[in-house]
This record gives C-alpha cells, structure tokens and sequence, in this order.
C-alpha cells in the first residue's frame, strides 16, 4: 500500500509493518505506536481488519485515544456472533433468529453431530467474522469436515479466531439489513434499509435502497427491531443490524450486527443526505443526535452501488493481482460516486481484498438508477487485469433483477457468469483486433526517426502485406491480421498530412486450434486521434478513435487491453502461453499447508494442499489417480501459472 493513492493523499503516513495483515494491519500496538508517533488523539477503524476487535476498542481507551465506534463493551456483547445470538435469545426474545448451533464446545466431532442434527443443507459461519471470510454452504455429511477445516482456518487468519456457528441455510432468503446510529445520550435512530441479496461466496456485490420487496408494515417491524437491539447495548457510532428475510413468507431472522460502518454506506447516505462518517466523529465527540436531521429522517430517491473486483467471474469467481494500467472514471453523468484507493498504475496485490472501487448512483426510481448504473459501468475503464465489470452490467440488464426478485442465490441461479463469450460468439468480434494493430503502429510511427515521408511497410517490389496477430479473449482463438496503408499517388505521406487522414486495408481471420482457418474478411479502416500516457514506469496506455467500416469509436486501450463500452476483449500477443492448467496455481498465492505428502499414490478427488489469495482460501484437489510429486512447500509464495505438483 505505500504507493496507494490514499498515502499519497494523506498529510502523513506511517509504516506499520511487512504486506501481510497479520504483520500489520491486525497488529493493533502498530496503530497504537502510529498514534503517538503522529500526536492523533483518535483512531477510525474502517470497515475491516480491527474494526470489531474488542481488544483493539478497549486498548485504545487505555491509552487515551478516541476510538470511533462504539464502546468495547457492545463490540463484546453483540460482535461476536455466537455471543449476539445468546444476549438476544435472553434479553430480546421477540426478535426471531435463525435455527442452529451457537455453543461453546468447537471440537470438529461436536460440530459435526450439531450440523446433521439441524438438518442439510447448514450454513458454517466464523463467529468473529465479516465479509463472507470463513462462511461455507455445506449440503451433505460427506463434505463437513473438509468444509469446518477450511471455515476454521479462514476465519482465524481474516479474524483472530477460529470459532464457528451453524445455521439452517435458507434457499429463498434475501439479505436486508437496517442502519443504526447511536449517540452518548441514549439515542439510537435507523437510517432505513439496505438490500445486500446480490452476492457471491457469500460476500456482497450489489446492494441497493429502499429495498424492492419493502413496505410500510415490514420495513416498521425491521427497523423497530433494530432500535431495540441498539437500545439494549446502549450504542454509540454506526452499527447495521442484518436480517435474513424468507421471500415466501416474508418473515425475517437476525442475522448478525457490524459493530462498524458498512462497505456499502454510500447508498444511505445517497438517499438520506446524511454523512455516516461525519456522524461517527461527531457522536465521538459527544453530540446529541436528537439535534439532528435523523429524528425526521426521510427517504429520498433510489440508490445502488456495485463492487468493482479484481477476479474473473468465469473463474469461479478467483481473485486476479496485476497492475492496473488504466483507470478511468465516469465522469459526465450526475450522482455518481466512486469510492477508490487505486489509480492508473496501481499494483492489486495477493494480500488484501480483491474489491477496488465502490460505485454508487441515485436517481429519483430504481427503474432509473439502474440505467444510470449501467451507464457508469459501461463508461468505468479498468485494463491491464480482470474484473468483474462486464458480469455487473449483466446483472444490471438481467430481467429478474430489474423485476426486483432477489435473493441470496441469485448468482448461483442465473449463472450469468457461466455464461462463456464462446457460445456467443460473434465474427464482428474478430476486427477488434485491428484497434490494437492501429495502437502498436502509431506507436511505431512516433518513434520513428529516419525516412519519415516513406509510408510504413513501402516496399519498392511489394510481395506480401504487412502482417500482425493476436490471440483474444476466447483461449483458442487467433486472429491473424494482414495490412498495408493507404497513400495518395506516388507514394509518399506529405508532412503535413493530418492523423485523422491515415488509411489502411486490412484482412483479417480467426484461427482456431485444431481446425482450418477461416475465410480472410477485408475491412477499410482509418485511424484518427490518439491519446497516448504513460505511467511512471514508463508503460503506455491511453484512447484511440479509428474508423472501422465507416463506424467511427473511441476505445480505451493499455498493454494489449481493449475496451469499448460494455465490450471488453483483451488482446496478447500470440506467442503466450496459457497460465491455466488442472495442477498450476490460478493466481499468486501463498500455499497455506500441505495435505498429502509428495510420493504419495492419491485418488481422484483428494485434497492436495491448501491455498490462499485475497483472503480466500482454494483447496486443490486431485484430478485422477497416481502418484503425487510436490513442487511447493509450506509457506512459499507462488506466482500465477506455477505448477504447483505433477500427478504420474
């Protein structure tokens, strides 16, 4: 992070340790060191790492540093999950929660025998936990204890604590939660709700206000609940109550309670007016809310944000690292956000969430948010890695969700991002190629010193075009592009001649493994403005208006990557190999423990090593019998495309 543009901005940055969050991040005597080193008289825990840890609440008011949330006490009380479920059970009865096991007793054979009792398919949850860290759905015995395994040691690296619950998993829930804020003089008012039911591994992706599916009667009874759990821990600062709502029946369940501001709080404040951040650091400072706006609160308008991810959707969802090579944001439509820490040239590590940017809009219908959100998705630029940009506009388009018939499943169910581009593939798809092709000339032009009257590829006997090739998105697939430019008689380019005068031919077809090229397809192309950057390591990205068969199209383009509204192809060159074999890592990760030893004989299906990136662990298992040779120990780091073992 010491080149995040958030350093960059800050008035002055502290160094608190080595990448890892254990060494840094979640070590609460660094920050603690930070502040007296910086003369901060408070600490504002965001939404991750030490925002729910007791220890780190309490460690500051020993030391006499403000922190901005609420007393440890409530942290303890209701953070925890097992904890919050109990403390309800007791002092809240009439507030419903979800069947399952909140004991004590962890041993892996207990929580076995509770989950069947509770009856298929369960939900493992890390008691301490947020963000879909340590969460698994588990639909049979068979699976439990790879699933309560690989739970545990999730939530003990993301939380400090490898305590599990066990729910029943309800299939047609949706995830609404109620935004609470309380103050030092007793007061605790809601600020409305949030629809989080768009998520995948349990982790948000869209979340939305008012909910689709609310009316007066259920969003009263929701809300009351909520003041009643605040008042009951007497809270200060912004908390969420989260409720899990059967869609058929349309009662709710209390779900679990954030002791910290939310991920996705820019909807509420959209739709309200209020900055919920502002708001924690005034209560901290003792302010009485009832001198607020928020006794009178009201609804204004609709408001959504989506999650902008480094992963590939059609990955299983992986996590994907590299460097962005450019980040453009949309800027030319009104009420919309971005939430940031990167910009063009920013490196996405192994180490920390994969999530990049927040977008937010409003408009005054949901009907109109959404197009509106659309129009940022297609108008964000983010190359040089993967993200999950063009999934999120499916989603947005996708008529169900338009309808506003949600729920958890929603991703599983309409498997969107199973969708592969293959069985949607298109010819047109193919002249793409020729923008990249236009984009490495110009680049070529503009280094050129000698002879630069003579038109590129001037041959005195000409006997062949110039060619180029590129292999797209669509794995084996290769495009194969001839061209020549297009001068007037005798020749030579005028000095003078502008840019948006250059002309080519060009041919091109696509080459599939295995099978006889395609037919070559003639296209007439013109090349007009380019933008051309560079970053500070001297890599160049930028935009590039041509001509293609009379449609004329900007298109943001970086190292190979191209990008033109919701269209994204990413061109290499044609010699690159594919990274992505059964036994090879799917990105740089770090090989958390070795599950069967090297020489080992192995059946299909047995666990071989686990594995983590972006706080998400991935176990590898075996694709056929054999004998396993290990190519990695405990603890390495490993890049993307490293084979990882050999099964013979």
């Amino acid at each position: 992070d010491q080149n995040a543009p958030f350093v960059r901005m800050a008035d002055e940055a502290v160094f608190i340790g080595p990448s890892p969050s254990s060494e840094s991040y979640l070590c609460g005597d660094k920050i603690l060191d930070a502040c007296r080193t910086t003369g901060a008289d408070a600490v504002h825990p965001g939404y991750g790492f030490l925002s729910e840890n007791t220890d780190f609440a309490k460690a500051c008011t020993d030391a006499g540093i403000n922190f901005i949330g609420p007393q440890p006490e409530s942290i303890l009380a209701i953070g925890d999950k097992i904890a919050s479920k109990n403390l309800l059970a007791a002092k809240e009865p009439s507030i419903p929660l979800v069947p399952g096991y909140n004991g004590g007793d962890q041993d892996i054979d207990n929580l076995i025998q509770q989950a069947i009792k509770i009856e298929f398919p369960v939900l493992l949850k890390a008691s301490a936990g947020g963000g879909g860290k340590g969460m698994r759905i588990v639909d049979e015995a068979s699976a439990l204890k790879d699933e309560i395994d690989m739970a545990k040691s999730e939530a003990l690296r993301s939380f400090g604590s490898d305590r599990l619950l066990i729910e029943k998993y309800i299939s047609t829930a949706r995830h609404i939660e109620i935004q609470i804020m309380g103050d030092k003089h007793g007061n605790v008012y809601h600020c409305f709700e949030r629809e989080c039911s768009i998520q995948r591994r349990h982790q948000k992706v869209i979340e939305e206000t008012p909910s689709p599916m609310m009316d007066d009667r259920l969003r009263h009874e929701m809300t009351s609940a909520a003041i009643k759990i605040g008042k009951l821990l007497k809270y200060e600062g912004a908390g969420t109550v989260e409720f899990i709502v059967d869609d058929l029946t349309r009662k709710f369940y209390f779900l679990e309670m954030n002791t910290r501001l939310q991920v996705e709080h820019p909807v509420t404040e959209m739709v309200t007016g209020l900055d919920l951040v502002e708001l924690q650091i005034l209560v901290a400072q003792g302010f009485d809310l009832s001198q607020s706006q928020l006794p009178n609160l009201k609804l204004n308008g609709s408001s959504i944000e989506c999650r902008l991810y480094a992963e590939d959707p059609e990955n299983d969802f992986l996590p994907c690292t590299g460097k962005i090579r450019r980040w453009k944001q949309c800027s030319n439509v009104e009420h919309v956000r971005y939430d940031s820490g990167i910009d063009t040239g920013s490196e996405i590590s192994i180490f920390y969430d994969p999530m990049i940017s927040k977008i937010s809009v409003w408009a005054p219908t949901r009907a109109q948010a959404i197009q509106k959100m659309t129009l940022a998705m297609q108008e964000t630029v983010a190359l040089g890695l993967t993200t999950n940009r063009k999934f999120l506009i499916q989603v947005l388009r996708h008529p169900r969700f338009q309808a506003g018939r949600l729920s958890t499943r929603f991703i599983d169910e309409e498997a969107i991002h199973k969708k592969k581009d293959a069985d949607n593939y298109n010819e047109g798809e193919d002249r793409l190629a020729i923008v990249p092709l236009l984009w490495l000339w110009h680049q070529r032009e503009q280094a050129r010193t000698e002879l630069r009257y003579v038109p590129s590829g001037w041959r005195y006997v000409k006997y062949k075009k110039q060619q180029d090739g590129y292999v797209g998105e669509i794995a084996d697939r290769t495009v194969e592009l001839q061209y020549e430019q297009v001068v007037k008689p005798g020749g030579w380019v005028p000095p003078n001649q502008k840019l948006a005068e250059k002309k080519f031919k060009v041919s091109y077809r696509s080459v599939v493994t295995g099978q006889e090229p395609g037919a070559w397809r003639e296209a007439d192309v013109g090349l007009g403005r380019v933008q051309l950057e560079e970053d500070e390591l001297g890599d160049r990205h930028g935009v590039l208006r041509c001509t293609i068969d009379g449609v004329t199209r900007d298109y943001n383009i970086a190292n190979g990557s191209i990008e033109q509204a919701s269209t994204e192809v990413t061109l290499e060159a044609s010699a690159e190999e594919d990274v992505y074999s059964p036994y090879t890592a799917p990105m740089p990760c770090k090989i958390l423990k070795i599950l069967t030893p090297s020489g080992a004989t192995v059946k299909k299906n047995q666990a071989i090593l686990t594995m983590e990136s972006m706080k998400t662990e991935v176990r590898l298992y075996a694709r056929h019998d054999g004998v396993l040779i290990l190519n990695v120990a405990e603890g390495d780091m490993i890049e993307a495309g490293f084979t990882l073992c050999d099964i013979n």
